[in-house]
């Protein structure tokens, strides 16, 4: 924004600017990702994000004005945000400047500008915050800073109308890249049930030839690949599920029990599926590892997502390697396939919902981006943790967590 030095334009300007922001705060009804763009006009300022808190998440949209990046919008969960764990957030008079914040990282990396200053406004409440990143000349500037605040303060105001109305404010109202992202999905959801659809199709097909007399036994080890590729059905259908619940619901329901993982390990592995690229599967246990109390339906869940993804993202006869190991606290799973790798700058956002890594091999693979993000929340859920280590061309090693527990201790 250009400020003028006579005393009676300055508020006039700023008065303007800010009854049009408050304006169209009013007619978008909850939309924010035009923000960034706004201020980055409205300002000058290099880049900008906009944090959106809700339930277990953060929507954040960001925009800079590199020409070679685009307005994006992303979920981060809010154990990837220091601020949100501390009292400092709730503090408007202090902004934040904590360095290993992701959004603060994302930014430097759509501005290409590591020298720029990065101020934070947070909300009161929790309710989300407001970054922005420029000269230091004009970020500590006082008439920035306060309209900085004030259009913060104007945001958090929004969201309590929403809140006190008792309408749910929709963060993510279709724009062109979520239309490109659902057609994505949509795209990836259809192949992946024309696969297990086909194989059904061709077994039973082939069961009601009535020229050709099957032997009891192959009868039955048809109609048991046709149950498990109905199962595998309904797994994609229950993530798909579980993934939209995730979107308005904090956390999701477990059905805890003493588990065997071992067991569930050898259960997976049985999938005819996995046959088809001929691995070696390893899988190596301690004798005497700890029985944990979790949800097994769900634990299944995280594992078949991961060793599926060691599966696509492998070569033919290569190894995959599925190993435990136990701590006082806590057990670590990890799955290990000497496939082609993630780049370090995908790494933090394997676990975004519908995220796909973009480049060689992995544009072939098909699927909705939905297998990670389900498989991080039911692991948060039960007080665990996951994340990943890779080298490109050298493979991937997802681990998990899981507690220890008394009970679990006692059964064990």
């Amino acid at each position: 924004m250009q400020i003028n030095n006579t005393k009676l334009d300055y508020p006039i300007e700023i008065s303007k600017k800010m009854l049009h922001f408050a304006g169209k705060l009013l007619q978008e009804h909850g939309k924010f990702n035009w923000v960034p763009d706004w201020l980055l006009r409205t300002l000058g300022i290099n880049g900008c994000a906009l944090g959106i808190i809700e339930a277990q998440h953060c929507i954040v949209h960001l925009n800079s004005k590199d020409k070679n990046n685009k307005a994006e919008t992303t979920e981060m969960g809010l154990d990837a945000l220091w601020c949100s764990q501390h009292d400092s957030f709730e503090d408007r008079s202090i902004p934040c400047h904590v360095f290993d914040c992701p959004v603060r990282q994302r930014i430097i990396e759509m501005c290409g500008l590591p020298d720029r200053e990065i101020t934070c406004f947070p909300m009161a409440g929790k309710k989300g915050f407001l970054m922005a990143c420029g000269e230091g000349l004009l970020l500590n500037s006082f008439p920035v800073t306060e309209i900085l605040k004030a259009i913060t303060h104007v945001i958090e105001c929004s969201l309590n109308i929403d809140e006190n109305s008792g309408k749910a404010s929709t963060y993510f109202l279709p724009s062109e890249d979520m239309a490109q992202m659902w057609s994505e999905m949509l795209a990836g959801l259809s192949h992946d049930l024309r696969t297990p659809l086909a194989c059904i199709k061709g077994y039973a097909t082939t069961l009601l030839r009535e020229d050709v007399f099957w032997d009891p036994v192959v009868q039955k080890e048809f109609l048991n690949i046709v149950v498990e590729e109905t199962d595998h059905i309904e797994n994609l259908i229950n993530n798909l599920l579980d993934s939209s619940t995730l979107s308005w619901k904090s956390e999701i329901e477990l059905k805890k029990e003493p588990v065997v993982l071992p067991h569930i390990v050898h259960k997976v592995l049985k999938d005819p599926s996995y046959r088809s690229k001929n691995h070696r599967f390893s899988v190596l246990f301690p004798e005497e590892f700890p029985v944990v109390e979790a949800d097994p339906v769900r634990i299944e869940q995280v594992l078949r997502n991961l060793v599926d993804n060691a599966v696509k993202y492998s070569m033919e006869n290569t190894q995959i390697l599925i190993q435990g190991k136990a701590t006082p606290d806590e057990v670590i799973v990890s799955v290990t396939d000497r496939g082609i790798g993630i780049g370090e700058e995908h790494l933090n956002r394997l676990f975004e919902k519908f995220f796909r890594v973009s480049n060689g091999i992995q544009e072939q693979q098909k699927g909705m981006g939905l297998g990670l993000p389900l498989a991080r929340q039911i692991l948060l859920s039960h007080g665990g943790r996951i994340w990943a280590k890779s080298k490109l061309n050298q493979g991937t090693t997802f681990y998990f967590t899981l507690p220890v527990g008394p009970r679990a201790a006692k059964e064990n």
